[in-house]
């Protein structure tokens, strides 16, 4: 049995204009692959989640951003939407807590 791997394709201008004001139309785009069997635990989940985090700040890194506002935005935008993409509930799910979780320390 061929195991089905899911692949989200996001464009680059997803942190919108305002925060990649330079942004060429021919920028990279961001590709994140999971298989998904590797979303069948919650541990798997987490790890799938912590990978995608780290692969959209190295990606939104590349796009030139140096604000931290700016690179925080970005990350969460790409994350949002591969995150959406996949349609995971597991997934969306820590992506909602871990979302809450950054707006509340940000209010503080």
């Amino acid at each position: 049995m061929m195991k089905k791997l899911l692949s989200v394709l996001t464009a680059a201008c997803l942190a919108g204009a305002a925060a990649v004001p330079a942004l060429a139309s021919d920028a990279e785009t961001f590709v994140f692959r999971v298989d998904a069997s590797a979303l069948q635990t919650s541990s798997d989940v987490n790890a799938a989640y912590q990978r995608l985090s780290n692969e959209a700040t190295r990606y939104c890194r590349a796009l030139g951003l140096t604000l931290d506002r700016d690179l925080t935005e970005c990350r969460v935008d790409v994350v949002e939407n591969v995150v959406e993409a996949v349609g995971d509930e597991r997934l969306s799910a820590l992506h909602r807590n871990t979302t809450e979780q950054l707006r509340l320390a940000a209010a503080r």
